[in-house]
């Protein structure tokens, strides 16, 4: 057998004639081949895994992006579930709230014949004519109330398919108006009688009102239909439509009116009864019964939850209550409450005239007049003529009787007669205001007159009482017939403020001074807010020669109404009783500002200036004196007006 070599082992010994840098060499070779084929094959080996491992990232990067993007439209998908699901939820509590507070007048077709359905004349056809006709009515009714909806039925039909149900949209909301509103309800029916046709409209559960009447008579029977619903619905409204001047309206129907609000203030809900008592004073002052009106407004004032309103400022001012209508218009101000927005605009400038006026901002209260006048019919109970008798009275208030007979000449002349006995009662009170008392003695018993021929639409007590007579009696006294004058004004009420002025100066025309300061205290105590009785005491004071007492009266009006031109004037003159004329020049520079046409005004400033040593400039006030309207004995003054 052939002995196989045996490997030496390292470190021993080389075989005996073998050479061992030849031996290393050979083992060396080996050895790099042996190696360079294991590094060639882990190498091969390396990129294989490299490439399975790339494959497999490849794969893992992909199934992570489906994962992300299955997760990306799951949270899409929900997310719109969930919007879906709010919008749904809206739309439903949206819809359950509106039918919560659905308060207006739905209106069903009406049950017809068949032979007249196959003229046209469809249920649907008669319950749109009966709404036509309620919105005519509500339209012309005047009220700053908010007037309600009329709403018909059968618009709210959107016939969009409820799921599994067969319910429309549309049925399903007006089921839950039903259940959850508040509305009123109307439906009929159109029948054949043995005379014609019959129409019958109910409310609610009401037993309906039936108005029967030939066929061709339709039209007027859905009117009188139309009517009834009214009544029913809106009781105060429809009293308002039954007198307020309208299209239509002949004659007034005064006692129906107030036959229906006394009802409704004795049988209607709390709230209700309110606006029946507003509504009674609505009418009171629309007939000039200014004291029936302020009881009527007074008793809703008396509720709970009473709204303040410039109705009752007016007709406290009307009946001379100027104290309470101050702070009555004030808290209308601080608290004005719903309005019909066509009326905002209107009641803004009533409540503005009013704080003018009773403050005796007279110019002020004659731009609200103007506005007034271009506000339109709807500005006032009486429309325009109310504001326009209200512009020439403050005219003459500013003592501008130029301008009176300058805007008077350029009125159209009056339809009504209550409009002419109103301009006619007006004018008798503007040339009292202008110090023409002869004027008013000779006018004051043809404007009675004309007042007394008007009937019902105007009541003139209230008027003759507070107003006229009293004015009147001032004219007596100042024309020399003061026993006359104190009949007269014995017989005004002494809860007039007016009146109580007028009694003082009365007084005083008679020489009779203590009682004169008793009634002016009385007229202070009575309305301390308003400035006019503080600027006539002052007058009078300062014609008795006390210009220090009349001074401290005075500046207690200018106090009370800054803007006032009156006390400014006389507070000048005081001035120069006390050789203070200088001082003078200043009180006459302002009072210009708020009685820019004021003769006596003019007439003062230019004595004063003549007083200071200013002659030049005294001739042209007295010039611009002589252009305006001065009373005689402001004329006689003029006359005796010679500066050097």
């Amino acid at each position: 057998m052939t002995e196989r070599p045996e490997i030496a082992e390292a470190g021993a010994e080389p075989a005996p004639g073998v050479d061992p840098a030849a031996m290393t060499m050979a083992l060396g070779v080996a050895s790099r081949e042996r190696a360079d084929n294991f590094l060639e094959e882990q190498t091969r080996l390396v990129r294989l895994q490299a490439e399975e491992l790339s494959h497999e990232l490849d794969v893992r990067r992909w199934s992570l992006w489906v994962r992300h993007l299955s997760g990306l439209l799951k949270l899409t998908l929900e997310i719109g579930l969930a919007v879906v699901g709010l919008g749904i939820a809206a739309f439903i509590a949206a819809a359950i709230w509106n039918a919560a507070h659905a308060e207006g007048l739905v209106i069903e077709p009406f049950s017809v014949p068949p032979d007249l359905a196959n003229r046209g004349i469809t249920g649907q056809v008669v319950a749109s004519q009966m709404l036509d006709q309620l919105t005519i009515m509500q339209n012309s009714t005047q009220s700053a109330r908010p007037a309600r909806s009329y709403i018909n039925s059968w618009g709210d039909d959107l016939k969009v398919e409820i799921p599994e149900t067969g319910v429309s949209v549309g049925e399903a909301y007006r089921f839950l108006r039903r259940w959850l509103g508040h509305e009123t309800h109307v439906s009929g029916e159109v029948i054949r009688t043995p005379t014609g046709i019959a129409v019958t409209a109910r409310t609610g559960g009401s037993s309906g009102a039936t108005v029967r009447g030939a066929e061709s008579d339709l039209d007027a029977l859905i009117v009188r239909s139309a009517e009834q619903i009214y009544r029913i619905t809106q009781p105060d409204r429809y009293a308002r439509y039954l007198f307020f001047p309208r299209p239509g309206l002949t004659t007034p129907r005064f006692d129906e009116a107030r036959a229906i609000l006394n009802q409704m203030a004795r049988d209607a809900a709390p709230a209700e009864k309110r606006w029946a008592w507003i509504g009674l004073g609505v009418l009171g002052r629309y007939q000039a019964d200014f004291s029936g009106a302020s009881m009527a407004y007074r008793r809703a004032a008396a509720m709970e939850n009473f709204i303040p309103n410039t109705g009752l400022a007016l007709t406290e001012t009307e009946i001379s209550h100027p104290e309470y209508a101050l702070s009555m218009v004030r808290a209308w101000q601080g608290k004005p409450g719903d309005l019909d927005p066509s009326f905002v605009d209107i009641v803004r400038n009533s409540a503005d005239y009013l704080i003018a006026f009773l403050l005796n901002d007279y110019q002020a209260a004659a731009n609200l007049s103007r506005r007034g006048v271009e506000l339109g019919p709807r500005a006032s109970l009486t429309g325009r003529e109310d504001y326009q008798n209200k512009l020439i009275y403050i005219l003459s208030l500013l003592h501008d009787g130029v301008n009176i007979r300058a805007y008077s000449a350029g009125l159209p002349p009056v339809q009504a007669p209550i409009d002419d006995a109103q301009r006619k009662i007006t004018h008798v009170r503007a040339e009292g205001e202008l110090g023409h008392y002869q004027t008013v003695v000779d006018l004051e018993p043809e404007a009675e007159k004309t007042a007394n021929a008007v009937g019902d639409a105007f009541l003139v007590k209230d008027t003759f009482e507070l107003k006229l007579r009293p004015l009147l009696a001032l004219a007596k006294a100042k024309t020399g017939d003061i026993a006359g004058a104190q009949t007269l004004i014995a017989a005004s009420p002494l809860d007039c403020y007016d009146c109580v002025r007028m009694r003082a100066l009365i007084a005083e025309v008679a020489k009779q001074p203590a009682q004169a300061d008793a009634w002016f205290a009385r007229a202070l105590h009575d309305a301390p807010s308003i400035p006019r009785a503080y600027s006539d005491w002052g007058k009078v004071l300062l014609e008795r020669g006390r210009p220090d007492a009349a001074i401290a009266k005075l500046r207690q009006a200018n106090e009370k109404g800054p803007h006032f031109a009156d006390p400014l004037v006389y507070w000048g003159e005081a001035l120069m009783a006390k050789n203070r004329s200088h001082l003078a020049l200043a009180k006459f520079v302002e009072a210009e500002k708020y009685a820019p046409n004021w003769g006596r005004l003019y007439l003062k400033w230019g004595e004063a200036l003549a007083y200071s040593g200013k002659p030049d400039e005294a001739r042209r006030q007295f010039a611009r004196a002589a252009t305006l309207d001065l009373t005689p004995g402001e004329k006689s003054e003029l006359a005796g007006m010679h500066p050097n």
